[in-house]
């Protein structure tokens, strides 16, 4: 009885792998189905920075492969200039042709590849926007739509997540942020009131100050009262802003205890330019250009 019982159970295992494999053929066949075959545009680099208002200062560069199957002869590809109007309902998103691409060049993998520029004036020119109705928020893009010989594209409406990272990288677009342009900073002297709640200064976090390209400077509060904990510390620091300066960057790198932190810029002028913690934002530009400032 009990060799008659196993066969039958392994008999019914097997019509459940069979049943599975049957059902996982139909999903795999659904999934294919509906799966759009042609080609991508895969990213070798690029680059494309943040550029500040009224500035056209910004180029997007980017070198490219093309890949596709059997069905889809790439002949051309097509490239968009977009603005994303994030902050107003004129002019509105704009996006118009910057040019047609339909020389290639042969990468090393026997692939057609091709590396281009553009820059902001010549995306402005394709959407038709003018850089006055430009602020900040707002963005430039610029997209590559492929051609095939037989009139399909493809474009970032066609991609997954499969194809947007990892070693495909194929986007299609390309977005850069529109940004608050930096305000000239008051020469002379600026103080920097550090304050550390617990008392035993700021455990590894401090200030890093750069100044136009120069080397960053750096401040933190280095007061330690000895104890008993907690026991409020102030220590006020400066640094000189030159004559002629033109920007400056304030940025927190984090410590141990960034709970404990705040501080207060100042600049030379005598305006509070910031006045943050506990637990101030880290590894990121502190001032905030949009606002009605005077450094």
């Amino acid at each position: 009885m009990r060799i008659k019982n196993i066969s039958y159970t392994v008999l019914a295992a097997l019509a459940l792998v069979f049943q599975g494999c049957t059902e996982d053929e139909s999903v795999i066949t659904d999934v294919l189905a509906d799966t759009t075959r042609g080609a991508v545009l895969r990213t070798l680099s690029s680059s494309f920075p943040d550029v500040a208002e009224g500035s056209t200062a910004s180029t997007f560069t980017g070198n490219f492969e093309i890949q596709s199957d059997e069905s889809a002869t790439i002949v051309s590809v097509d490239v968009f200039g977009e603005f994303i109007d994030n902050t107003g309902d004129t002019p509105g998103d704009a996006s118009g042709l910057i040019t047609n691409i339909s020389t290639f060049d042969d990468t090393e993998f026997g692939l057609q590849g091709f590396t281009y520029s553009t820059g902001v004036t010549e995306i402005l020119g394709a959407a038709g926007v003018s850089l006055d109705a430009v602020e900040p928020g707002d963005q430039y893009r610029v997209r590559f739509e492929l051609v095939a010989e037989d009139g399909r594209r493809f474009s970032s409406g066609q991609n997954t997540g499969t194809l947007t990272g990892g070693f495909f990288s194929s986007p299609f677009r390309f977005t850069a942020n529109v940004i608050c342009a930096p305000i000239v900073p008051t020469a002379g002297t600026w103080t920097v009131i550090t304050v550390d709640s617990y008392g035993d200064g700021w455990n590894g976090g401090n200030l890093s100050i750069t100044i136009d390209d120069n080397d960053p400077i750096t401040l933190t509060n280095s007061l330690d009262n000895g104890g008993p904990y907690p026991d409020e510390t102030t220590e006020e620091l400066t640094f000189e802003v030159p004559a002629g300066a033109q920007a400056i960057q304030i940025v927190y790198n984090g410590g141990s205890f960034d709970e404990e932190v705040t501080f207060q810029v100042i600049s030379a002028n005598g305006n509070t330019i910031l006045d943050l913690g506990p637990e101030p934002a880290t590894s990121t530009g502190l001032i905030d250009y949009c606002l009605d400032l005077e450094l």
